[in-house]
């Protein structure tokens, strides 16, 4: 049973590397809640192939443990561009642990791997997507639910991600993604998302930050928003670790470097706090014509993903040049061009018309017929 929203301090999980061994143990030992990726359980063939699970591993974890599984989302989408493997392999691996809980599948946007406004929508329609696939697989197999995870860069596109996964008033948990290394202020830092979040959910469903911080933690408090905040986790401490010595480190040395980092993050977030300091509401986000137009295009391609007419690798190697022409038609005639409902010549962009020229309606560019 999860405490009252605002009646608690965020629950600080460690990210933990590995799925055996005396690391693992100690965690164990010191009873300090755990994440672990999916990507660490991952088996591959002599060239680096994913080729399954290590099932016998999950199943050896400790029941007692508080254990939650991230489905590794920016790991797949940072060196692969996608999930090495499907909702139902993923799912094996759900069924074989003993999760606190575990994550959806997403599609993380951080500009690494999103830094247009196409891929941007593209990414976090299939994170939608996803979350379906991985929520009808779970009630198959008698899982509980998976943890949806929210995606977006700008605050807004958190909220409209949220409101298409229709997420249930009792839902305990959501997470809220690509925010590891996410600046506070702007419309497009953490303060404007979570406030968005906390008026957009109905009151007493928490949020998960995925890689926040104590110093994250204790700047929402001050801005009056930890109360929304339910857990977050984070591998900060083994980055630490790993720079300070880069050789010669023992699991037993990781380990006290993990239980310190722990307890400084419950210090850190004890500490008195300045007078809260309240949030504003960001102005509405201005968007240019190529922006909307590139998010329509990246739209336009989740859908035909969700139909199963094309996969979303098809769709990533489809969006440079349905963009480029898109481009080439606003360049030489402007959003004009996007005006008749049933266009004579739709300069060949095929589905990709009706598309373009929503999104302009839905801005204003142009009048509906």
């Amino acid at each position: 049973m999860m405490p009252p929203l605002g009646t608690h301090s965020p629950l600080v999980r460690v990210g933990m590397p590995l799925v055996s061994g005396e690391l693992l143990d100690y965690g164990v030992a010191s009873g300090l809640p755990m994440m672990l990726s999916a990507n660490a359980f991952a088996r591959v063939d002599r060239n680096h192939e994913f080729v399954g699970f290590k099932l016998a591993a999950a199943q050896a974890l400790p029941r007692e443990a508080d254990l939650c599984l991230d489905s590794a989302g920016f790991t797949a989408s940072a060196l692969y561009g996608d999930y090495r493997w499907t909702v139902r392999e993923y799912y094996d691996l759900v069924s074989a642990g003993p999760w606190t809980w575990h994550s959806a599948m997403d599609l993380c946007v951080e500009d690494e791997v999103a830094g247009d406004a196409g891929t941007r929508r593209l990414r976090i329609d299939m994170t939608i997507a996803r979350y379906f696939e991985c929520r009808n697989e779970a009630s198959k197999r008698g899982c509980d639910a998976p943890v949806p995870v929210l995606q977006g860069r700008f605050a807004d596109e958190y909220v409209r991600c949220a409101e298409e996964m229709g997420i249930p008033a009792d839902a305990p948990l959501v997470g809220v993604g690509s925010v590891c290394r996410r600046h506070l202020h702007g419309p497009d830092g953490l303060f404007a998302i979570v406030a968005a979040l906390d008026r957009a959910l109905v009151p007493g469903v928490g949020l998960h930050l995925y890689g926040a911080k104590g110093g994250a933690l204790r700047a929402l408090r001050e801005r009056g928003l930890l109360h929304r905040i339910r857990s977050v986790d984070s591998m900060a401490w083994d980055y630490s670790v790993r720079r300070s010595t880069p050789t010669g480190r023992t699991q037993f040395a990781r380990a006290l470097a993990m239980v310190d980092w722990h307890a400084r993050q419950l210090a850190y977030l004890s500490r008195a706090t300045a007078q809260t300091v309240p949030v504003l509401q960001p102005a509405p986000r201005l968007q240019g014509d190529v922006e909307i137009a590139d998010e329509a295009v990246g739209a336009a391609l989740a859908d035909l993903c969700a139909s199963n007419d094309i996969s979303y690798r098809d769709a990533t190697a489809h969006l440079p040049m349905d963009r480029a022409m898109v481009y080439a038609v606003l360049r030489n005639h402007g959003v004009k061009a996007f005006e008749d409902e049933d266009p004579e010549d739709d300069y060949g962009l095929g589905i990709l018309y009706p598309a373009v020229r929503e999104a302009f309606v839905a801005a204003g560019r142009i009048a509906a017929a």
